[in-house]
């Protein structure tokens, strides 16, 4: 977000964030709901608040 650029807002619905760490600020959280069961298991989460906020603190990095 630095180097002087605007903040990028997500305007759509189903706009996406993509990361290993997301902060998420909210009012009220909703969840878990298990997405994926397993050895690699997700969970999906809903956060509700005027604004809610999410950050992303670590970048998603492709391994091979």
């Amino acid at each position: 977000m630095g180097r002087g650029k605007s903040k990028l807002i997500g305007r759509e619905i189903g706009d996406k964030l993509i990361a290993e760490h997301i902060i998420c600020e909210c009012h009220r959280l909703k969840g878990p709901v298990l997405i994926h069961k397993g050895a690699h298991r997700a969970q999906r989460y809903v956060s509700y608040g005027l604004p809610t906020q999410a950050i992303i603190s670590k970048k998603w990095r492709l391994t091979e």
